[in-house]
């Protein structure tokens, strides 16, 4: 799947300006790109922002561990669920 140069600024846009994580970040995780925006990065990205404001997240917070793992193990790995 091509991944077309407006698609890319807009991940890019909002996952560093907006986020925080440096392109550096990015770029080692090149398939994050081909996620949706709007169905999986802003949702994910705002669940963890939230967790990490509130004080319920310790320490650093990869950028594949937020994007990269199925919706099961993103709930399970952020307590979101009960197990």
């Amino acid at each position: 799947m091509a991944l077309s140069e407006k698609k890319v600024m807009g991940t890019m846009d909002f996952l560093v300006c907006k986020m925080g994580w440096q392109p550096a970040a990015v770029t080692r995780v090149p398939n994050i790109l081909g996620h949706s925006l709007e169905k999986r990065i802003i949702p994910r990205c705002s669940v963890v922002r939230v967790l990490l404001l509130k004080g319920l997240i310790k320490g650093d917070v990869y950028l594949s561990s937020v994007l990269l793992p199925s919706e099961k193990l993103f709930l399970e790995s952020f307590k979101l669920v009960k197990i």
